[in-house]
Formats: structure tokens, C-alpha cells, sequence
């Protein structure tokens, strides 16, 4: 069963604004791990064969270990930029970033009840939202979804 709407944003008031931002598909089929669709697959989609997730796998360890190299970069490059972002976002909910060739705008949405929603808007690279909950809301946290955000290619 699921709860109302109304109710919903009344108990726990993070959950709707995070899901008004989620595209839902009802009805459509779930695989885990991994799925191939496209114009050529009948039905639209099925799950992937053990050559594809091996392939996978592979690229996504590649792309991890890139991720990873690029937030340890950005971590040591824009350290005292973020933790003057994220000081902000606790103090006033709001803190814009410049990353030399790029601005982060981050806004701290806070709810009076429950978990707390974090939107980030990087220029010409799109926009984020996270979910946190109170214990997370420190500028240490901050700092590090700052971070991954000014690592993203």
C-alpha cells in the first residue's frame, strides 16, 4: 500500500522532494546488475549476457579508478574553496563555488522534519540532488559531495 502523497511530504518531507526530481517508468521490467535496450533488442530490453557484464565490469573498474584519481585531484587543488563552500552551506543553506573554468552552485534544502536534500548546479555539466540526513550534515560531508562534484568529468 502505498501512503499519500500528503502524507508522505508530512512524515518525511525529503522523500517528496526527492522524488518530484526522479523519473518513474511504471511498469517496466527490472534486471539486475545489467540491462542492454535499444531500437534492435526485442521488447525493447532484456538482461545482459556474461560476455557483456564481464565487459562491464572491466570498464566500470577503469572508470572507478579514474573517479578516484580525479577526487583525490580535486580534493588537493580546490581544498580551501570547498571547505569555505560547504562552511557556507551550513551557515546560510546556500554557497556558489568557482573551480577555475566552472561555477557550482549548492543549495541546502532543509525540512523541519527528517533528512535534508542537498542540490548542486554545475555549470554546463548539469545538476545533482542527495539526500542527508541530519547526522550527516556536517561541513566535513560536505566538503566530500562538494568534492566528488568538482571531480566529475
Amino acid at each position: 500500500m502505498q501512503l499519500p502523497r500528503f502524507l508522505v511530504r508530512l512524515i518525511d518531507p525529503a522523500s517528496a522532494a526527492f522524488d518530484r526530481q526522479r523519473p518513474r517508468s511504471p511498469g517496466s521490467p527490472v534486471y539486475r546488475e545489467a540491462v542492454v535496450f535499444g531500437p534492435g533488442v526485442p521488447g525493447g530490453s532484456r538482461p545482459a549476457t556474461d560476455d557483456e557484464l564481464a565487459e562491464l565490469r572491466a570498464s566500470a573498474a577503469r572508470h572507478r579508478a579514474d573517479h578516484e584519481e580525479a577526487l583525490d585531484d580535486s580534493r588537493r587543488r580546490w581544498a580551501p574553496e570547498l571547505q569555505r563552500a560547504a562552511d557556507d552551506l551550513v551557515a546560510t543553506g546556500t554557497a556558489q563555488v568557482l573551480l577555475g573554468d566552472r561555477t557550482i552552485d549548492a543549495r541546502l534544502v532543509r525540512f523541519w522534519h527528517g533528512d535534508d536534500v542537498l542540490h548542486l548546479i554545475t555549470e554546463g555539466r548539469g545538476e545533482s540532488i542527495g539526500r542527508l540526513s541530519r547526522k550527516q550534515r556536517s561541513a566535513e560531508v560536505l566538503v566530500e559531495l562538494l568534492a566528488h562534484e568538482a571531480a566529475r568529468p
